[in-house]
């Protein structure tokens, strides 16, 4: 392992413990990206009052008046005036859905959850004629608001548990909100009680909220510090702290920091005047030009970072929509969507980064290398064009330069653990979805993946969106063949037809996860009509090639495509277009959802048979009703899964289970073959149970339309071979 890695490696060990991936911290990661439709259009506000444009502002006032920016000031009203609330709502909401997760039998409302929270909030929240809304329930707030909906939530939740304090009621008829409001009653009214007690109680001994206790702690250090350099490094340093926490470091400090450092400009000023060297080189404005770029944590260095070396989706599109903000130096979206905040990963270089550029930044002026920044420039000033205004020189650039530099290599490593972090979130998650997806069982909606509430969920919906794209315009989709051999002829008895989907991002997405999410959001008939689409013109390909008509092509059909009454006239319109035998053509139905044998669903099946296509059942054995499907529905192929084939060499169960199906079908004429049949050990027991037509890796992978056309000939009469590589 080379030396990067080996840093990397311990980087991520330091800033991504394991519980960064538990329900409290992804519930808080997932607050903040819930309310991130907030955070941009309070960031286009910012940008629309705060614009540095001269002709800008002059043009607006004389367009709409002296007031012309309340338009933006009632927009960051509703939006970061009061992001507690939603953030509160969301870290709660996402907490109980984990909840209920852990505990599926009784399951907890994550509205109820919510609004209990909320309650909480509100009733240790300092409000009054004198104290705006703003004050403790937007971005100032939101530290206590994350405190708050972690340990309402935790409270009520363990609350809920108890049988003690359980109200059933039930309710006539179908309202199911009644019996489960009674249930939540008495935990609910306990958790606001106890918050209530505990504002009480230290209002009581302190005279002031938990909110001002917090404020006060937060400018205690201001007061052990005299010299203007140590006040500037404390400054950076709580600015930074309160913004990881989640509170407005800039609001909190700001006008401390303009006292702290009035007399340091006006002694700066005086002494510039007489012709010396500034005594105090730290200031507030020195400090937005040179080291505040791009907003707090010197993200500028950061959207740098990301665009140089990160290579998730997710961060380079947040990064590129936070560009146009970021060099106006507003950076809330980087901060709640990426994000920064109560994130671990970026905890040292969110706070060192800053401090590293102001040491820098102060031995530059100190050294002369620029001269001082006496033009007084607004805190939106673009970075680079502002270093060359403020000191008249280009070496104020060239210095910004230099921070940029420097502040970006101190980011990068950090950029890649967070990669490597999000990259093993998202591997674990896909290999949760697969399982999911492999598994017959469906949620309360009638839904396998897209109605759940974790990462799991999201990774499903984000996928059900891009294939519903690919969909539509093919790109990523494509189809594999993989041929099923008739060993007792040694010749190719047919082949499946296989979807695959080559997404963007993660890669070759397994076929079980594509159906699933197909079934999920409804696009499954459209997609199946585009995999018949293409298996129909491959097969007539190989026709044309010299394939004999008996090669049966199978394609996949989902049970919910049965829902389609006009299926069969589809498949028969698609097969005649290619010009191909309807024989040619096999229908292979799945038992991921259960087929009601009285539904219409039957009769479309049936239709599909009598029109002379070839029927087959995958995933024999697996699925929900096994033999009810010989019963009621026309099959002529039986495909035995893989939990059966893979290990009947040693399983005598396994045995007993196949010498079964095989009577049954010998009985009902019905042909079997066997998949997923990987070693010799594997053919020559099925071989023995009465076996011959096999699928599997022993023979042939899955091979694209070219090299399945060449295998099929090759093996037309000659014992079957693995193909050329």
């Amino acid at each position: 392992m080379s030396f990067s890695a080996r840093f990397l490696d311990r980087l991520r060990i330091l800033t991504a413990p394991e519980w960064i991936s538990g329900p409290t911290m992804m519930s808080i990661r997932n607050g903040f990206l819930l309310s991130l439709p907030l955070v941009v259009t309070g960031a286009l506000a910012i940008i629309f009052n705060n614009l540095p444009i001269t002709a800008y502002q002059a043009g607006m006032s004389r367009l709409f008046g002296d007031n012309w920016s309340q338009f933006g000031a009632l927009v960051w009203q509703g939006t970061f005036g009061i992001l507690s609330l939603p953030i509160l709502v969301g870290i709660s909401h996402y907490l109980t859905e984990y909840h209920n997760q852990r505990h599926p039998t009784q399951p907890i409302s994550p509205v109820i959850a919510s609004l209990v929270a909320l309650a909480c909030l509100l009733v240790i929240t300092p409000l009054g004629k004198d104290v705006p809304l703003s004050s403790w329930l937007g971005v100032q707030g939101l530290f206590i608001s994350i405190l708050v909906a972690v340990l309402a939530t935790r409270l009520f939740l363990y609350l809920a548990q108890s049988r003690y304090l359980h109200m059933t009621l039930y309710s006539e008829g179908l309202d199911a909100a009644i019996p489960l409001s009674f249930w939540c009653l008495a935990p609910g009214v306990l958790t606001i009680l106890g918050f209530t007690i505990g504002h009480l109680v230290l209002h009581f001994f302190t005279g002031i909220s938990v909110h001002e206790v917090v404020h006060k702690l937060m400018l205690y250090p201001f007061s052990l510090v005299d010299d203007v350099f140590n006040a500037a490094i404390a400054y950076v340093t709580l600015t930074h702290l309160s913004w990881f926490m989640g509170i407005h470091g800039s609001n909190v400090f700001d006008p401390l920091a303009q006292e702290l450092f009035e007399h340091a400009d006006k002694a700066n000023l005086e002494a510039l005047l007489a012709g010396l060297p500034p005594p105090h080189p730290m200031s507030k404005h020195f400090m937005d030009i040179f080291v505040f770029m791009g907003g707090a944590g010197s993200s500028l260095c950061l959207l740098i970072a990301i665009f140089i070396a990160s290579k998730n989706r997710n961060s380079l599109r947040l990064a590129k929509i936070s560009v146009a903000p970021g060099l106006l130096n507003i950076n809330e979206i980087l901060l709640y969507g990426l994000p920064i905040i109560l994130n671990p990963i970026f905890f040292l270089p969110f706070i060192f980064t800053p401090l590293i550029i102001m040491a820098v930044s102060s031995l530059a002026l100190r050294w002369g290398f620029i001269p001082w920044p006496a033009v007084q420039l607004d805190w939106t000033a673009t970075p680079l064009l502002s270093g060359y205004l403020a000191t008249g020189s280009w070496r104020g650039t060239a210095l910004q330069v230099l921070n940029l530099i420097i502040g970006t290599l101190i980011y990068l490593p950090f950029v890649k653990v967070s990669d490597r972090v999000k990259e093993e979130r998202q591997r674990a998650a896909m290999e949760q979805l697969m399982e999911i997806a492999c598994n017959n069982a469906v949620g309360p909606s009638g839904k396998k993946c897209l109605d759940r509430n974790d990462e799991i969920g999201i990774l499903a919906r984000m996928l059900a969106n891009d294939l519903e794209e690919a969909s539509r315009t093919g790109v990523g989709l494509y189809l594999e063949y993989q041929p099923q051999v008739d060993h007792l002829t040694n010749t190719v008895f047919g082949s499946e037809a296989l979807v695959r989907w080559r997404h963007p991002l993660y890669g070759n997405i397994p076929a079980p996860i594509v159906v699933a999410i197909c079934e999920d959001g409804g696009v499954v008939n459209k997609l199946g009509l585009w995999v018949l689409d293409q298996a129909c013109a491959e097969r007539a390909r190989w026709h044309a090639a010299g394939v004999d008509k008996h090669h049966k092509l199978s394609v996949n059909v989902s049970i919910q495509q049965l829902f389609d009454a006009l299926l069969p006239d589809k498949i028969a319109q698609c097969v005649t277009h290619h010009q191909l035998e309807r024989t040619m053509i096999g229908i292979e139905v799945t038992e991921s959802i259960a087929l009601d044998p009285e539904s219409p669903h039957n009769y479309v099946l049936k239709r599909v048979h009598d029109m002379g296509f070839i029927i087959s059942m995958d995933d024999f054995g697996m699925g929900h009703s096994s033999l009810s499907y010989l019963k009621y529905f026309p099959v002529n192929i039986l495909k035995i899964d893989k939990a059966l084939s893979k290990d009947v060499a040693s399983s005598k169960i396994s045995t007993e289970i196949i010498t079964t199906i095989v009577e049954l079908c010998e009985a009902l004429k019905v042909t079997i073959v066997v998949e997923f049949v990987e070693n010799q050990e594997q053919i020559d027991t099925l071989r023995h149970l009465g076996c011959h037509i096999f699928q599997g890796y022993f023979f042939s992978k899955p091979l694209s339309g070219e090299k399945m056309l060449a295998y099929a000939l090759q093996n037309r009469a000659a014992p079957a071979a693995p193909p050329a590589p």
